[in-house]
């Protein structure tokens, strides 16, 4: 697997890739959708270059689309290159050098916003598993007034959930300051140190924040349901000419997620072996990602719309944006 990694403030890069994505968006025309490769029997093999931000439990279903042959079984070859964010794997898009990328939800809806060419197609995750993770001495989200938040990036959308959970619990968003910390496993370093005092991490990191005696007060889902922590996008124009083996690649995928759903423990085996985890750590992981891995592919449009709206009233994204000028179902499975 190819791993990309820079380092970019999110409001710059987002306004960055956005205008890359329109630039492209100028200069291409959409191409027709390509012909079906196949109408019976083996399908013939197509390639498709897949960039994703996810990895270890998050990315389960795709590990277990490789490994168990679905994906093959569905005439596709998978390439996967790893991107530390959605700003650099937006851009691996943008460049050509990727057909499709795993990113955040909320990254689309604002690159959207700020006028980037850019589409959701389906979600690998059907809910945020986000938890929020807080130091020692706190217990309850009403004991986080006054305290600060670590958080990935200014206008990030992190920082839009939590500010979301406060106002929908019935504190004030306002009574938390937020400082930008980086990656998930410096937002667990920062709430050992006691340089914050609240995160939103997923696992393995809510794991070993608990082990090490931080407290867990469970997921953002309750104050922002149905909205998906990792979904599929690309270039509208780029996609469209590889129509047939997206749609291979989601169908397979969502063959793949419910397989993970449904054999958990040889799930959790393939994850642990993948990963390097210890047996404990990937069932814990497992347990932690599980109930929000798709069975349909499809992103809730309610949750969506719901997200839309917070995103705009926290300044994450400049305007509202149309369901469908962020996301389509075209490319999913159909029956």
């Amino acid at each position: 697997m190819t791993v990309i990694r820079l380092r970019a403030r999110h409001a710059l890069a987002v306004a960055a890739a956005a205008a890359l994505l329109v630039g492209v968006s100028a200069c291409s025309q959409a191409s027709p959708p390509a012909a079906p490769t196949h109408t019976g029997g083996a399908p013939e093999v197509q390639t498709l270059n897949l960039v994703t931000t996810k990895y270890d439990a998050e990315l389960l279903p795709v590990t277990i689309g490789e490994q168990k042959g679905i994906f093959a079984r569905h005439g596709v070859k998978l390439n996967i290159t790893k991107a530390s964010t959605s700003d650099i794997a937006a851009a691996a898009l943008v460049s050509g050098r990727e057909d499709l990328g795993i990113v955040q939800g909320a990254y689309v809806t604002s690159a959207v916003a700020a006028g980037a060419n850019i589409k959701m197609i389906g979600a690998l995750m059907d809910q945020l598993d986000y938890h929020i993770i807080t130091a020692k001495s706190i217990k309850s989200l009403k004991q986080l007034k006054g305290q600060k938040m670590g958080d990935p990036g200014p206008s990030n959308g992190n920082t839009a959930t939590m500010k979301a959970v406060m106002d929908k619990a019935g504190y004030d968003s306002g009574s938390l300051t937020y400082a930008t910390v980086g990656t998930q496993q410096a937002i667990l370093a920062a709430l050992q140190a006691g340089q914050v005092q609240v995160g939103l991490l997923v696992a393995p990191y809510t794991i070993q924040a608990r082990q090490q005696g931080l407290n867990d007060l469970g997921t953002v889902q309750k104050y922002v349901p149905n909205m998906s922590a990792a979904a599929f996008a690309g270039v509208p124009t780029e996609m469209a000419k590889k129509k047939t083996v997206i749609r291979d690649f989601m169908a397979a995928l969502v063959e793949a997620s419910n397989w993970a759903i449904d054999h958990k423990s040889q799930a959790i085996a393939i994850l642990e072996k993948g990963s390097g985890m210890t047996p404990t750590l990937a069932k814990e992981s497992y347990g932690e990602a599980a109930f929000a891995y798709t069975k349909t592919g499809a992103i809730n449009d309610s949750g969506l719309k719901g997200w839309i709206a917070d995103a705009v009233k926290y300044g994450v994204q400049q305007k509202s944006t149309p369901i469908d000028a962020v996301y389509t179902d075209e490319y999913l499975p159909k029956g």
